[in-house]
């Protein structure tokens, strides 16, 4: 008998960062304690990170800018809007 095996969301967003860092442990490390396991961050995170494919060759750099940009990025959703 077949038996259906569902992954958490929080290893389901982990082991995401960690397929979009190449596996660098070190890396998905950063991203992972940035993101915290909220899906919201870990979007951001992936598209702030999708950004500085060019820019960025190094998968540490490139993960701590995405890091950075994200944390600027969130301010624009804690504000209330006039």
């Amino acid at each position: 008998m077949s038996e259906t095996v569902e992954i958490a969301q929080a290893k389901s967003i982990r082991l995401k960062i960690l397929s979009l860092v190449g596996y660098d442990t070190a890396a998905a490390s950063s991203a992972i304690t940035f993101v915290a396991d909220d899906p919201f961050k870990a979007e951001l995170f992936e598209q702030q990170y999708n950004r500085f494919l060019l820019d960025y060759g190094e998968v540490i750099a490139r993960t701590l800018k995405a890091i950075q940009e994200s944390k600027e990025a969130l301010t624009l959703f804690d504000t209330p809007m006039s």
